[in-house]
């Protein structure tokens, strides 16, 4: 099987793609295909606290910090320095998982295994991974539960990311060049 990788993922456009027009009301409605109505008859599960996380993930929401988006952020080790900040060069080593447990990609899989190279906040990412490794410093671990509309939104990434689909992540800021630093 052909495995893409999350670094090609991660870097490209990652906007929702447009909802697909609705007929306008009035009309004669369509009948609907039995396949559709059975995907609506399954509301998607949207928030991170209804998913079902795999035990190996260690995924515990309620030891996590809930950030207004809707990010939740969890401090797995502290780090020195000043905090990244954007315009900040980065590299950031990096395990992202969906909610069953299924790995999707590591930086630690790569040849060769470097961190992801970044411009915070210019370098193009999802916008719950660019939220939760902003404020890290050198050598900080976080774990990142990304809900599906700051990832990949509703549309997924098929075949790798379902719908609707929660994100985990282990970051750690492997080095970091303030802006204007040296």
């Amino acid at each position: 099987m052909r495995r893409i990788s999350l670094w090609m993922m991660l870097l490209s456009a990652c906007s929702p793609q447009p909802e697909q027009e609705q007929p306008e009301a009035g009309g004669d409605p369509e009948p609907e295909a039995p396949a559709v109505t059975a995907q609506r008859a399954a509301a998607p599960v949207t928030d991170p606290r209804d998913v079902d996380f795999a035990a190996s993930l260690e995924v515990d929401l309620d030891a996590m910090s809930l950030q207004a988006s809707g990010l939740y952020v969890q401090v797995l080790r502290e780090g020195e320095g000043p905090p990244a900040a954007p315009g900040d060069s980065m590299g950031v080593a990096y395990t992202v998982w969906l909610p069953d447990g299924s790995k999707l990609d590591a930086s630690a899989d790569h040849s060769p295994p470097v961190p992801l190279p970044m411009v915070l906040g210019r370098t193009r990412l999802i916008d719950g991974w660019t939220e939760g490794v902003t404020g890290m410093r050198q050598g900080e671990k976080r774990r990142l539960v990304v809900p599906y509309d700051l990832g990949y939104g509703a549309q997924g990434r098929p075949p790798q990311v379902p719908t609707y689909s929660a994100l985990v992540f282990e970051v750690e800021l492997a080095s970091h060049v303030p802006a204007g630093g040296d």
